[in-house]
């Protein structure tokens, strides 16, 4: 039997995770709501998995969170006549009436959205929603925060990343695959070669469960995967976020990067570089890159003077589809044009040059 993770106080993995949640969420939002022009009439936020809606000690829960990122857009919302619709499922059914009361409005406590709130196994619930969440105009958010690694499966995904201006973030266990990938109650889910695990380090396994899903998109679809791995206690756990568009997979970055500042993908160490803050190495006198940094920048910079990676837009892409931010490429770009390795220009390094009918600049090598 799994632990209750709501009768404790969060522990620091779930927090992190929660602080990812409503950083993305804080992102999101004003895209759909603030935004002059109104391209969707209806938002959709589905809390798949909600818990009661905070721990036994008051921390808000993904519900709360969600209450509370809602609050400043009421004036958006209503002058814009936007339909904004909550939807909360929890199975448990003692879980399922403490979120009843906690998401309640009070006395005089009047919101410009909807609530519904289900007790339904994640798969009668799904399907049930699945509808919907195709209907034109809508933008949706998904969250499903599954204790363990079956409800995501290959048909779930497929259906998910196929749905029109969607963003996804799941929560899967790493560490469960890492330990029973051949137990059939895993190996049914999560079709992972065996010695592709075996030689995978632990610390590395959600690394490769993220390959796993990008094995998932067809070749001629433009879907975009990006994760960070969670230490909680002695397990391993990872967030996986989804977008068809680029301006979704930036923002999840941002957020990342906003709290692992060294790599961007995990709170621990995920490389073992132990780079301590303000080290200088003895020879070079600069401060240390992580590994992970090092090979990008190196793969960068051979893609462009190769020319391989010929266009901003290219040099773009390259970067967000490895986990790396627009800063991180402009850095680069910046240092070659003062070693004089490429002509000076004005680079777009930005979701604007992926827009239909965009300028789109060449990189010229001297």
């Amino acid at each position: 039997m799994s632990r209750d993770i709501h009768k404790k106080p969060f522990d620091e993995g779930t927090k992190a995770k929660l602080a990812i949640f409503r950083d993305y969420l804080r992102e999101w939002l004003p895209v759909f709501i603030a935004k002059r022009e109104i391209y969707w009439n209806t938002i959709n936020i589905y809390d798949f998995f909600s818990g009661p809606g905070s721990d036994g000690f008051g921390n808000k829960g993904t519900p709360l969170i969600i209450l509370e990122e809602l609050n400043p857009h009421f004036d958006n919302i209503i002058s814009k006549k936007l339909n904004v619709n909550l939807y909360l499922n929890e199975y448990d059914q003692s879980k399922y009436e403490a979120l009843k009361k906690n998401v309640s409005p009070e006395k005089g406590d009047v919101r410009p959205y909807s609530i519904q709130i289900e007790n339904l196994d994640f798969k009668i619930s799904f399907k049930s929603k699945f509808p919907e969440m195709g209907n034109k105009g809508n933008a949706n958010l998904l969250f499903l925060d599954q204790t363990g690694v079956k409800h995501i499966n290959e048909e779930i995904f497929s259906k998910i990343i196929n749905l029109k201006q969607t963003d996804f973030l799941f929560f899967i266990s790493s560490s469960t695959i890492k330990r029973f990938a051949e137990h059939p109650s895993i190996s049914r889910y999560i079709k992972l070669n065996s010695e592709d695990i075996e030689k995978t380090p632990y610390h590395k396994i959600h690394r490769l469960v993220l390959e796993y899903y990008k094995s998932l998109i067809p070749q001629n679809k433009e879907y975009y995967l990006a994760s960070f791995s969670l230490k909680k206690n002695a397990g391993l756990y990872g967030l996986i976020f989804g977008s068809g568009h680029v301006l979704g997979i930036e923002k999840f970055l941002t957020t990342c990067w906003g709290i692992d500042k060294e790599r961007g993908e995990a709170n621990f160490d995920i490389d073992e570089d132990k780079i301590q803050k303000g080290q200088f190495d003895l020879f070079t006198n600069e401060v240390p890159k992580p590994k992970k940094v090092d090979l990008f920048e190196k793969e960068l910079k051979e893609g462009i003077l190769n020319k391989s990676l010929p266009s901003d837009k290219a040099i773009y892409l390259f970067t967000i589809t490895n986990g790396f931010l627009p800063s991180h490429a402009r850095k680069i770009i910046a240092q070659l044009i003062k070693e004089n390795k490429i002509q000076k220009s004005s680079f777009n390094l930005s979701t604007k040059v992926c827009k239909s009918g965009a300028l789109v600049t060449q990189v010229k090598p001297l």
